[in-house]
């Protein structure tokens, strides 16, 4: 969903039971993220990096709660917004709310349809294994 400010809301979810704290779920997500980059990206160092060191794409803050902070980097116009998992006997979710990206017009269908296609793979990934 995109707010007349430009910022964005994501919401991932599949009927996936899991007893994975958002601490093991954050780590599931950002390792899918590597997969699904063939390993040109990484999370480390609170941020997703080219090669795990530079450039910074998407730099966060710390965990708190199930969520970090988006706190800037070459794909955010603006630090705002949250990433967030969560997970219950019934659902697992990844939640992005308030993200202001950089890119806009065809350059966001892109970035979108890439968080999308890791969303699913996280959440697939998931139901392998907490069952």
């Amino acid at each position: 969903m995109k707010h007349d400010d430009g910022t964005i809301d994501s919401f991932q979810r599949a009927h996936v039971g899991s007893g994975l704290d958002p601490a093991q779920l954050e780590r599931l997500y950002w390792d899918e993220i590597r997969r699904a980059t063939w390993g040109a990206t990484s999370f480390a160092r609170g941020a997703i990096r080219v090669g795990g060191l530079w450039p910074v794409l998407l730099r966060f803050g710390p965990h708190v709660d199930g969520r970090r902070a988006i706190a800037g980097g070459l794909f955010a116009r603006r630090a705002g917004g949250t990433i967030g998992w969560e997970a219950d006997h019934e659902r697992t979710s990844v939640i992005v709310q308030g993200f202001a990206p950089l890119l806009t017009g065809p350059f966001w269908r892109v970035e979108a349809w890439l968080h999308d296609r890791i969303a699913r793979r996280f959440l697939a990934r998931v139901a392998r294994e907490t069952h």
